[in-house]
């Protein structure tokens, strides 16, 4: 897929200038504008200058002066919308007006036409919304709006806005959620280099259709929140929010993971129940695998001291249906209880992986690790299992299907 980095971080830049000119007509007249702020900026096509454009109209006696007019026009034409297209300034000489740009790419020309003086002149950048993404934080919720000069990803029919989300060194838990009350929401996060690595539709499954997806990531890096919806050529308002969970599983609901992450959690009663070995719990973790013609190799861990830990790994197919490919209950048969498995992904697939018990009714507290290595470690641990995945259309999810 097209990359989508490095991603184009919202900027405003706040410049002064003076003019001098002279003019007649009705009404107040400025003999000089200073205080301009605004110029420089960039956005996407469609949305709206982060900050609003404005300047102080001063009188000939150098103080701000009120009432004068002003009007704003851009070129080419219709390279944007003014709100207020007309105005004058307010009691402290300033006037403003907030932009939102049109639909044609690059650079555009905006002139607020002053009474009095020559006209005050600012520049903006109209981007491809397809390589811009606005920054969003941690404990931020923004409000939006999908529609038709959005991003078609890969022209597959989806309109998409983008969030970009720096995190910081270590390792971070967090919940993004997508709400619209007019239309089904989904949600794709993309590493830095535009791939992949997680995605969520609804809430509850065909049933709660606003999009949650629970995700522990390595840090260091920046995210690309994909803001879209389950049809295609969906259009309407929403809201995504960010905020940090417990760095925890979530039974029978995924918790997606990444390379190099580590979680440290427990098998309870009110985890998921394994219908093929009553009373046995489980929890799930799921993950995008860029395979590699090579093999890329995953590694994954379950360690404890109180349980006796099992891994399966099953890959994820359309509907969700999962098909078994690796398992391990002992690492080493007789002399080491814990769970072992490496991987050989030769095509990025979706994994589920299942974290459970040896013996049924076993309660208790794990560690479970993915290796950021992608190499075969020395078999000392154990057992090896190795397959061939496949890779899903447009970004490689199982997009778009419901049970």
């Amino acid at each position: 897929m097209k990359s989508l980095s490095p991603f184009v971080v919202l900027a405003g830049m706040i410049g002064g200038a003076l003019a001098c000119g002279d003019s007649s007509g009705p009404g107040p007249q400025a003999a000089s504008v200073t205080g301009i702020a605004g110029d420089n900026q960039q956005a996407a096509r469609g949305t709206l200058l982060p900050f609003p454009l404005s300047f102080t109209a001063l009188g000939s006696n150098g103080q701000p002066i009120q009432g004068v007019s002003v009007s704003w026009s851009v070129t080419p034409t219709g390279g944007a919308a003014f709100s207020a297209q007309t105005s004058q300034t307010d009691v402290n000489g300033v006037a403003t007006t907030n932009v939102t740009l049109g639909s044609t790419l690059g650079a555009i020309t905006i002139q607020a036409n002053v009474s009095g003086v020559p006209p005050v002149v600012y520049h903006a950048t109209v981007l491809d919304p397809c390589a811009f993404a606005t920054t969003h934080n941690v404990g931020e919720t923004a409000t939006g709006a999908l529609t038709t000069i959005d991003c078609n990803l890969n022209g597959a029919g989806w309109y998409y806005d983008f969030y970009a989300i720096a995190l910081p060194p270590g390792q971070h838990s967090l919940r993004i959620s997508m709400r619209s009350s007019t239309f089904d929401t989904w949600v794709d996060l993309f590493n830095e280099s535009g791939q992949g690595v997680a995605f969520d539709d609804d809430s509850i499954l065909g049933i709660a259709q606003n999009a949650q997806l629970d995700v522990i990531l390595t840090g260091d890096t920046t995210y690309l929140i994909g803001a879209n919806s389950f049809d295609r050529f969906t259009t309407g308002g929403y809201t995504v929010s960010t905020v940090a969970r417990s760095a925890a599983m979530n039974g029978c609901r995924q918790v997606w993971v990444v390379r190099g992450v580590t979680v440290s959690d427990s098998i309870t009663n009110s985890d998921c129940a394994d219908s093929t070995a009553t009373p046995r719990r489980y929890d799930v973790a799921r993950m995008v695998v860029l395979g590699s013609a090579a093999g890329s190799v995953l590694t994954l861990s379950a360690r404890s001291t109180v349980i006796n830990p099992t891994l399966t790994l099953y890959r994820v197919g359309n509907n969700y249906a999962r098909t078994l490919v690796a398992s391990n209950d002992d690492s080493l048969a007789g002399s080491n209880t814990n769970a072992f498995i490496q991987y050989s992904v030769t095509d990025t697939s979706v994994f589920d992986i299942l974290i459970s018990t040896s013996a049924t009714g076993e309660t208790g507290a794990y560690t479970f690790g993915v290796s950021a290595s992608t190499t075969f470690s020395p078999r000392t641990s154990g057992p090896v299992s190795r397959g061939r995945g496949s890779w899903w259309r447009g970004v490689g999810l199982p997009k778009r299907s419901k049970p």
